[in-house]
């Protein structure tokens, strides 16, 4: 790190000071402080909410993901587009949780099922929760050990303190101190400046690459990566065992990618599907939009908006890729090795590898703001996460017991004393625990404590007025033990195997497994009990006699639509821009998901050469990065209108002092 790195280092903390002292002292309210007052726009809601989930610790899990299995691997990642544009068109979810006007999922659930399974699902959302967080410190600390070239230890007052632990403290204390500042208004408002910083590092990333390698000398590496003999040219992660023949250029050539080739993304798709929207890490960004249909349009934005980062993520990996396979950079990765050297668990060397090759790679003032990138990045996560589950302990495990509510005072000071312990919790856990899973598997199996189960629960109570009390019993119970069972057992044998072969039992197939099994129990529970009663859903969605008119930006009462507009579910919310806007999405991803089908059936009956592939690559890389840089520009606009917006409606917002959270009145 040069001085400049650490010059913009510095200016980044102290705008993050700035905002958490600004927004405490606009925040007025619990509906405030657990969802914005629910004022956010769409754009504000694309940029902040993409870096609530925008991870350090993803980002590195990613990056262990694609070392694996290149771009090749990022090309099946796009079978998932599909999935996500119909879920993102439909509302899927997120429309209906955002008309139940709940602050938090299990008070859904309270509104939809029971008090009793409402304290349940609260505790198993936020077990998952706190198992799912308590990572984050330990991957990031070491993430900005390596990446900044920090030593081991430092002296302090004349004592040797660890580097590693201080600066899990550092970030953890970060995290707590920007999520109990102002609440959501607060992580909203640091989260889009943050959102702005990751699309200008994103966009730098890539631009330095192409500058610094060339396209033809990336690409040329990645094709020749078939060719190589492993057994005499041993990878630098020592844990990645390579087979020769395998390619990381070209999606039809990686049948010995167990954990991470075409299955992976198979239930990868299966399991994005049941979070979405259900999965309560960013759970003030769920209930924070000014209305449904602004919840809906910020998540078909959102598909643009991850485009930005993860072509800068794979752009990342394939320079690595580049720098240490190419045969150009022997001083360079000479260097790489030396500090590997000193790394003695193997899954630790496995998620450090490309932060250190990265430190190596990027000149001063790019290492700074890519700094920056990725410690944003992780603190944008940290406070959303804590706020999400202390906010779920406190509203849905301690106030389901008591008979009145907080006064407004003893709920915020609650709140915040919730938050902090969860970091505290974080900070012990991560000076613990070994991970002894990659850290995307990880991710999975502790997300399933909660969704194996609350998914069926969720998804039948918003759309399927059959879904009953015992069903959700039944769902949530068998998925939650399924799931700590797995963790259990992986922790004891970590390579414990499928019968009769030699593929590894992951997280992820575990998840999977529990997901599938709490939802056939849910149906059929619920179909056994039901006795042929039904559920209000007008009442719990405030529909028709029930409607909430502010919820509403009614354009046109008279329903003209065409079969087309029906169809796409384009309602009498939408405006000409909304429309534009909507259509665009989906002839980008029909683009994208037409190009991926086409030439991977082409591939299933005709030999493609590498020469075949590169040309391919060059025009859909190209075509990415065009589409990503516009759309970066776009949002930042957009964001910045709705950021003011949001300032000036909280300035004249009228309090109400019930909407906290308790549920009243349910009958």
């Amino acid at each position: 790190m040069e001085t400049l790195d650490w010059i913009i280092l510095a200016a980044f903390v102290l705008l993050l000071v700035w905002i958490s002292i600004y927004t405490n002292r606009i925040t007025k309210s619990v509906s405030g402080f657990l969802s914005s007052e629910r004022l956010a726009g769409r754009y504000l809601l694309t940029i902040a909410q993409s870096m609530a989930f925008f991870s350090a610790i993803g980002v590195v899990g990613q990056w262990e993901n694609f070392y694996r299995n290149g771009i090749g691997g990022f090309w099946w990642s796009f079978i998932q587009m599909p999935v996500g544009i119909i879920i993102a068109l439909s509302g899927w979810i997120a429309y209906r949780y955002r008309a139940t006007r709940a602050l938090t999922m299990p008070q859904f659930l309270e509104m939809r099922y029971s008090r009793k399974f409402r304290v349940i699902a609260g505790m198993a959302a936020f077990v998952a929760g706190m198992l799912n967080c308590a990572v984050f410190p330990m991957v990031t600390a070491r993430f900005v050990m390596y990446f900044l070239g920090l030593p081991t230890s430092y002296s302090f007052l004349g004592a040797e303190l660890p580097t590693y632990h201080s600066l899990m403290l550092l970030l953890v204390g970060a995290g707590v101190t920007l999520a109990i500042a102002g609440g959501q208004i607060t992580i909203i408002v640091t989260d889009f400046f943050q959102g702005i910083i990751a699309s200008v590092a994103s966009a730098a990333v890539v631009i330095f690459a192409l500058y610094n390698f060339g396209w033809t000398e990336m690409i040329d590496t990645l094709a020749a990566s078939e060719f190589i003999n492993y057994s005499e040219n041993k990878d630098m992660v020592r844990i990645l065992e390579r087979k020769e023949g395998v390619s990381m250029m070209n999606p039809f050539q990686q049948s010995g990618l167990p954990d991470f080739g075409l299955p992976y993304w198979i239930m990868f798709i299966l399991l994005y599907l049941a979070r979405t929207h259900v999965w309560q890490g960013g759970a003030g960004y769920m209930t924070a939009a000014r209305t449904p249909h602004e919840a809906k349009m910020g998540n078909v934005l959102n598909n643009w908006r991850w485009l930005s980062l993860g072509l800068a993520m794979i752009t990342c990996v394939v320079a690595v890729y580049t720098l240490v396979w190419s045969g150009n950079y022997g001083e360079e990765t000479a260097q790489i090795q030396g500090v590997l050297d000193g790394i003695n668990e193997p899954y630790i060397e496995s998620q450090m590898f490309v932060p250190i090759a990265l430190s190596t790679l990027l000149p001063a003032g790019l290492l700074g703001l890519f700094a920056v990138y990725m410690i944003g990045a992780s603190v944008s996560t940290d406070d959303s996460a804590y706020h999400s589950w202390g906010s779920i302990f406190l509203q849905d495990i301690v106030m389901p017991f008591r008979k009145k509510p907080f006064t407004k005072e003893e709920h915020l000071k609650y709140l915040r004393w919730s938050i902090a312990g969860i970091g505290a919790f974080a900070f012990l856990f991560s000076s613990i625990w070994t991970l002894k899973e990659f850290i995307n598997m990880w991710f999975e199996i502790t997300m399933a404590i909660y969704l194996g189960g609350a998914f069926c629960a969720v998804a039948g109570g918003l759309y399927w007025k059959y879904g009953n009390t015992a069903g959700a019993w039944a769902g949530l119970c068998t998925g939650s033990v399924l799931a700590v069972t797995s963790i259990v057992i992986k922790q004891i044998y970590p390579d414990i195997k499928f019968p009769g072969t030699d593929v590894t039992i992951n997280g992820q197939h575990t998840a999977l497994f529990a997901l599938i099994v709490s939802c056939i129990l849910y149906v059929v529970v619920s179909l056994l009990t039901n006795k042929g009663k039904t559920f209000n859903l007008d009442k719990l969605l405030h529909r028709g006699e029930y409607a909430v008119k502010e919820d509403h930006e009614v354009k046109d009462k008279d329903d003209s639509r065409g079969w087309i507009a029906r169809k796409f579910g384009i309602t009498e919310e939408f405006s000409r821009g909304d429309k534009i806007t909507y259509f665009a999405v989906i002839g980008h991803t029909t683009i994208l998901v037409t190009w991926v089908v086409c030439f991977s059936i082409y591939n299933l009956s005709n030999e493609v050469s590498n020469d075949t592939w590169k040309t391919m690559w060059t025009y859909f890389f190209g075509y990415l990065l065009v589409i990503a840089l516009s759309t970066a520009v776009w949002f930042a606009i957009g964001g910045a209108r709705d950021l003011l917006r949001l300032l000036s409606d909280l300035k004249t917002k009228k309090v109400d002092e019930e909407d906290d959270g308790m549920v009243r009145n349910k009958d």
